[in-house]
């Protein structure tokens, strides 16, 4: 069972993405709109991957834990696994969607960690093109310019939760992360259960703990 959110030039860029988006400012004073929640975690995250880098801080695996505890006040998980999932999403138990969010963001969160670690960081900057909202949705559009003159855009998409704006998709190079997640479940449900899928997401999650 592979999980993959980018592919061939938006694979590295999608390593870099990870921490601008799922490591925000640990203090903001006021809940800021759409754009301020994107842009205000950028300094934290490149001051975290420069550290580790460094050797001046541990390893990020070793703040695995920290990271994610800022993850969840910032990223709307069950939000984004509801979408991956789709239509399934409305015939599951409540335990089962539980279980399900749970298992995604473990997923998804195992699997960047694991990527970022391969990261060895260019220098990139980060432009911001603006806001859009509507109602309790919005989309922040950015791009991302490398030291080789490449240009990646990305896009995120938030919705209000509450006062806050959290994200619960991302759009690299046209890919999106939930799209691309619906696919994959939708081709394993064409062919077996939903708990044989829980299976599947659980194993994987173990061998990346025990790894």
């Amino acid at each position: 069972m592979h999980y993959r959110v980018g592919k061939g030039k938006a694979f590295r860029i999608s390593i870099f993405l990870f921490l601008v988006v799922f490591v925000p400012q640990w203090t903001i004073a006021a809940a800021p709109g759409p754009v301020a929640v994107i842009q205000s975690g950028t300094e934290r995250a490149l001051k975290i991957l420069r550290s580790t880098q460094s050797g001046q801080s541990p390893a990020l695996r070793q703040r695995k834990g920290e990271i994610l505890s800022i993850v969840d006040e910032y990223f709307n998980f069950e939000e984004m696994a509801k979408r991956a999932l789709g239509r399934p999403w409305k015939e599951q138990s409540p335990e089962k969607r539980q279980q399900f969010v749970a298992l995604f963001k473990q997923l998804l969160f195992n699997t960047y960690i694991s990527r970022v670690e391969k990261y060895t960081g260019t220098n990139e900057q980060i432009l911001y093109d603006g806001e859009k909202i509507d109602g309790d949705y919005a989309v922040v559009k950015t791009r991302v310019a490398t030291h080789d003159n490449q240009v990646y855009q990305i896009e995120y998409r938030l919705h209000q939760d509450g006062a806050q704006w959290k994200a619960y998709d991302v759009v690299v190079e046209g890919i999106s992360f939930v799209d691309n997640y619906r696919s994959q479940f939708a081709s394993i449900l064409a062919n077996e259960s939903f708990d044989s899928l829980l299976r599947r997401m659980r194993d994987k999650v173990e061998v990346a703990t025990s790894s």
